[in-house]
């Protein structure tokens, strides 16, 4: 009688530990989901840490969230679905869009860049409105391969203008490829004004190009200072190719407050969000 009763005993533990494994599980879950609809993005570190337990049960936690349509899994954690990008609109529809947040970005950027004296700026129409807000100020030497950042630099400016060369990207108005990244890496900059196509606390600056993203971490290295310019509307968005982490890059120039998992993210590194004055409370 005693055996069948521990027999009992036994099934009865054994249920009641499966059923509470399968309620962490739930919770833990929903844990994740609710941070991602916090900040957009998560971190396999920070969960573990949060949750207490391995980085590989996070793992296997994202794998399993990802195979019912919750999440996208990046590298070192995970992105909501709608914040995962694979490509941008076209440069015509892209220069219409946020206007007026480009045009303080670049305001924003040529007050940072007054007292540089060689300049890279990116490709892109924020690069572009951050080279017409320098132009007619700036006497130093500014390093492009945008055709757009020539043209505002060339008919307004006092500035040495240099252009890397390269193949053209027809539609987008600038040079890449192999020639562009080896002129570049024989180059150094005081500040780099960096174009992307997102901007996220757990996957750093990204973008949709594979060579512009490479020759934007070139460009990186070879500047004193680098700082992302990035509209409000790509905050949490992460792109197909990473341009680097946050301790790669001095910050962020942007027109508003970004959520508090990007800021985090940026200032622990040891950049800064630059705001126009309005908005210049989270500067560091």
């Amino acid at each position: 009688m005693t055996g069948l009763w521990n027999n009992v005993d036994c099934k009865l533990s054994t249920r009641l530990r499966k059923g509470v494994n399968q309620m962490h599980v739930v919770a833990r879950h929903h844990h994740i989901e609710r941070a991602l609809q916090s900040e957009a993005a998560v971190s396999t570190l920070e969960l573990a840490r949060a949750l207490r337990v391995s980085q590989e049960t996070i793992r296997r936690d994202l794998i399993h969230l990802e195979d019912k349509g919750r999440l996208r899994r990046v590298y070192g954690g995970a992105v909501m679905l709608h914040r995962q990008q694979s490509s941008e609109p076209p440069f015509t529809e892209r220069a219409r869009i946020n206007t007026e947040a480009k045009r303080v970005i670049g305001n924003v950027a040529a007050r940072i860049a007054a007292e540089s004296k060689t300049i890279f700026i990116d490709v892109g129409t924020t690069a572009q409105a951050a080279a017409r807000s320098l132009a007619p100020f700036f006497t130093g030497t500014i390093v492009s391969h945008s055709l757009l950042v020539a043209l505002e630099i060339s008919s307004n400016s006092q500035a040495d203008l240099i252009l890397a060369p390269g193949r053209l990207r027809r539609g987008e108005w600038s040079l890449s490829g192999t020639a562009t990244h080896n002129f570049i890496q024989t180059m150094h900059f005081d500040l780099a004004l960096l174009s992307c196509g997102g901007v996220d606390g757990v996957a750093g600056a990204t973008d949709f190009d594979f060579d512009d993203a490479e020759i934007k971490r070139t460009v990186a290295q070879q500047s004193t200072e680098a700082f992302i310019l990035a509209d409000s509307s790509k905050h949490g968005v992460v792109g197909s190719h990473s341009i680097g982490d946050w301790f790669d890059i001095n910050g962020i120039i942007t027109d508003r407050d970004p959520p508090h998992g990007l800021l985090a993210r940026v200032k622990a590194a040891g950049g800064s969000i630059r705001l126009p004055p309005k908005r210049r409370d989270d500067e560091t």
